[in-house]
């Protein structure tokens, strides 16, 4: 115990220079095995992903994650010796060579394919791993090598099957971990687990080096030294942590035992014992010790003998237990052999170290003995699993080959029944030969009297094939007519398709595809069966219906579609606003093709022409709202205008046509008679050619109407129309020859509508000639493109901003305001990947996918049970939330 209490230091550099010199290459030697193993985890795997899939858990989450060290996927595979061949199996060794081959490759193929699962499971954790296979009849010899070719220094095995598993355990219980507990080099940790729990760990013992400790027969003789007393403890303790010798040549005993069998070199303990006695000197000799101390030397000398070497049958790893004898006498003239012989001249105890060479001397005999006996043991403990080994194969081999006879047996007798059944069916063979023998004598007969009427028939026979000919030829030239026809039907059919693909070309049906899809069920649910309680708006397109669809307040337009004009309103609204997204423009949510029905965000403020109105007593807007519906609606002009690879015309810009939301942003809709523009390779600019103009009279552009040409400055028209409306609040039938003789008169005052507030009076001048311009009845004299417009604009937006601004990204601006429909129900956060779960709602994916793996099957929003857990991703949803956050991240100009 005082031994332990002054530190366990280990053997200083003053030994002898040989066998500091042959233990610092040993020590070198071992490092260079090791460094294969250094740095890597391995793991004893079963083939089996299911059977190891724990064992892997725990050391990725408990040793490879601390320790930041690659894993490597060991197993240990015993090549079947019993091989599948034709139906049966035959012993290996009664196989020719190729085939065993071909069985073996076979079989290192299947383990390989077990051991990607592993991988697999590493790559999840994001940890390097690889995979190793030995092949050993016997897996606990096989991880054995392994640690020992490998230099494994951290192995992770299992402590048994996990059915095996219980709180109780502390010590490994299957065969193979006692015996890797027993058998693996000291130098590897193992950890042997169960169930994802660590039930034992076996540490690793101290490489064999010039530092190694005392054996536990030399710990032994410590305590019972310090039960003494006196100086003499500390004689012992040096003693014992002195330097081991090696009493064996290498090439006969193992460098794992030879670290157990060093004793305390004879050089070392004289110096000790010469030390000691200078040291009792000058402390009046032996005789002055305390109390309990050691009478003699000689009784020192046969205690310390009896005691370090009473245990010396038991070899074990040593361990540092003390202070070495060269750290206590460090700096001393230790290395002098003329100083020991004058001290131990002057030493009255001289005698002692006579004694401790005989007991030094004895003992090394004993442990050579106990050597020889272990290994003797060892053999004679593998002849008898050697001697079993071969009984069991000499057994395998007498069943194998009593089973071979029962199968050849069976063979014959299936044969036999084969044969005995051949036989039956021959003669049932020989009495049909008989039969139709008989048949063909009938046939021959009745063959002679065929041919006498064949001679009779003749005459008539050419008589028919005269008038076959004639109906041949009749028949030929009616199917010359019919190919004809078909050939005309076919071409015409192909015309008419052709025509309908090219009208088709610019208006694509697939496009409808990126739109949720609703039923119109889920329409007449939302809308309370088309109550007229829920419509808020109906003319000449069809009604608008206010609902509640998928947790979400939308606005449902059902177009007529008694028409064929209904029909196509409905695809090309959905085909331009499937393919723009803009924040100034009405998101659309989805379609319903069963009743030509829209799907759009709701809007709560309704229309521009309801606000200008003051419908429902709303308060009129201000100037400043006004000047900002301006800049939002030519900002999403310019958006169509420039859009890729064609721009898009609007055609029936109104205030009626121009929403707003909670914020009073504007946004503009009804896009069912837009058209997308296709420059023409004979025309500089892009236009739309119709014989038939539809739109609201008031605002459309006057050569669209006589000429049928729909072109970019015809929205330019209609802007100005609205831009003249928003300042003077008047009708739009009139307006531009009303304001025209205000600005004459110099009277533009008057025309203001003063409800808006008090307009400045240079903004409200600029805003009427701009208007005007925009509303020329000749387009030439129109600007050329709602850029130009905006440039006009931006200004008079810029200084009528309200103190909630909303800020302006080059020609678009963005607002603050997010769309409910853009929240996931479950996160309320805006959905990044929009998904739609069977209960009709969207919700951000990976909350959608947490709450259905974590065991619910019902749904977040209507609590009923989910009638399956696939998920359609919402495409349309998803492009609207990416625009709308790409304007709000987009820095101002």
């Amino acid at each position: 115990m005082e031994a332990r209490e002054h530190g366990g230091g280990g053997v200083s550099s003053s030994s002898s220079t040989g066998g500091a010199t042959a233990e610092m290459f040993e020590d070198q030697a071992g490092r260079e095995e090791e460094a294969e193993g250094e740095g890597k985890v391995f793991v004893a795997v079963p083939e089996q992903h299911k059977s190891g899939r724990s064992l892997l858990a725990w050391t990725l989450r408990h040793v490879a994650a601390v320790a930041g060290a690659a894993v490597v996927v060991a197993h240990v595979h015993a090549p079947a010796q019993m091989i599948p061949m034709m139906g049966t199996k035959f012993h290996a060794s009664k196989l020719r060579p190729e085939q065993v081959s071909a069985y073996r490759q076979y079989e290192r193929d299947e383990v390989e394919k077990h051991l990607d699962d592993y991988i697999q499971q590493c790559s999840k954790m994001k940890v390097k791993c690889e995979k190793l296979v030995i092949e050993n009849d016997n897996v606990a010899r096989g991880i054995t090598e392994l640690v020992s070719l490998h230099g494994v220094s951290k192995l992770i095995m299992g402590a048994a099957a996990d059915k095996h598993y219980s709180r109780k355990m502390k010590m490994p219980k299957s065969k193979t971990a006692l015996a890797v507990l027993q058998k693996a080099h000291s130098s590897c940790k193992i950890w042997f687990v169960c169930k994802e729990h660590l039930i034992y760990t076996r540490e690793a013992g101290a490489p064999v080096s010039h530092n190694a400790a005392s054996t536990p027969a030399s710990r032994s003789s410590i305590s019972s030294l310090s039960e003494r007393g006196g100086q003499l403890n500390g004689y012992a303790s040096n003693v014992v942590d002195g330097h081991i010798q090696r009493s064996m040549s290498e090439k006969v005993v193992p460098a794992s035992v030879r670290t157990s069998l060093r004793l305390p070199s004879r050089l070392s303990v004289r110096t000790t014992l010469s030390k000691l006695s200078i040291d009792d000197n000058s402390s009046n000799s032996w005789d002055s010790v305390p109390r309990g101390s050691f009478p003699s030397s000689h009784q020192a000398s046969s205690t310390v003998t009896d005691e370090v070497f009473s245990d010396s049958s038991s070899i074990s790893t040593p361990r540092h237990d003390g202070p070495s004898l060269s750290s206590v006498h460090a700096g001393r003239d230790l290395q002098n052999p003329a100083s020991y012989h004058e001290q131990d001249a002057m030493n009255p105890n001289i005698n002692i170290f006579g004694t401790l060479e005989e007991a030094f001397t004895e003992a090394e005999k004993h442990q050579k003995q106990v050597f020889d006996e272990s290994l003797r043991r060892q053999q004679a403990e593998e002849e008898p699993i050697l001697f079993r080994r071969k009984a069991n194969d000499f057994e395998d081999m007498s069943l194998n080959e009593a089973k071979q006879r029962n199968q050849i047996k069976e063979a014959l007798a299936k044969a036999n029944d084969v044969i005995e059944r051949m036989k039956q069916e021959m003669d049932a063979l020989k009495q049909d030969r008989d039969g139709i023998i008989d048949k063909l004598v009938e046939m021959s007969e009745l063959n002679a009297t065929l041919e006498q009427q064949v001679d009779e028939y003749s005459g008539i026979v050419k008589n028919l094939e005269d008038a076959l000919t004639a109906s041949k030829s009749l028949i030929h030239a009616q199917k010359l007519d019919y190919e004809k026809l078909t050939y005309e039907r076919d071409k015409a059919l192909k015309d008419a398709d052709d025509l309908r693909k090219e009208k088709e070309k610019i208006v694509s049906w697939p496009s409808l595809t990126w739109n949720t899809e609703f039923s119109l069920s889920e329409l007449q649910l939302a809308t309370q069966n088309f109550s007229d309680a829920m419509k808020i708006g109906e003319g000449g397109f069809g009604r608008v219906y206010r609902g509640f669809l998928r947790n979400t307040t939308v606005a449902i337009k059902i177009l007529r579609s008694q028409n064929l004009q209904g029909l196509s309103q409905f695809r090309q609204e959905v085909v331009v606003l499937s393919r723009v997204r803009h924040p100034n423009l009405v998101t659309l949510m989805g379609s319903c093709s069963e009743a030509s029905g829209l799907v759009y965000e709701f809007l709560p403020n309704g229309s521009l022409e309801d606000r200008l109105a003051c419908e429902d007593n709303t308060p009129p807007l201000t100037w400043q709202i006004r000047t900002r519906i301006i800049g939002e609606i030519c900002s999403a002009l310019v958006f169509l205008h420039s859009n890729k690879p064609h721009p898009v015309i609007h055609g029936d810009l109104k205030p009626a046509n121009i929403l707003l939301d909670a914020n009073l942003v504007s946004k503009l809709s009804d896009f069912g008679i837009s058209c997308l523009l296709v420059k023409s390779s004979t025309m500089s600019t892009s236009l739309y050619q119709t014989t038939n103009p539809r739109g609201t009279f008031a605002y459309m552009d006057p050569e669209f109407l006589t000429t049928g040409e729909l072109t970019a400055r015809s929205d330019i028209y209609s802007l100005g129309i609205v831009i003249l409306q928003l300042v003077t609040g008047k009708p739009a039938l009139g307006i531009g020859r009303a304001v025209e003789d205000a600005l004459e008169k110099d009277e533009q005052d008057l025309l203001v509508d003063q409800s808006a507030g008090e307009w400045p009076f240079v903004q409200a001048k600029k805003l009427m000639l701009l208007g005007l311009q925009c509303a020329e009845l000749s387009r030439r004299r129109r600007p050329c493109r709602m850029t130009d417009v905006w440039c006009a604009i931006e200004p008079m937006v810029k200084s009528a901003s309200l103190s909630t601004t909303l800020q302006s990204f080059g020609h678009r601006f963005v607002e603050s305001y997010t769309p409910s429909c853009f929240l996931c129900p479950i996160t309320q956060e805006v959905m990044r990947n929009p998904h739609i779960a069977a209960d009709g709602y969207t919700y951000e994916a990976e909350a959608i996918k947490g709450w259905l793996h974590s065991g619910r099957s019902t749904s977040p929003m209507t609590k009923l049970p989910l009638a399956h857990h696939h998920l359609i991703p919402n495409r349309a949803l998803h492009s609207a939330i990416q625009e709308h956050l790409k304007h709000q991240q987009k820095p101002p100009s």
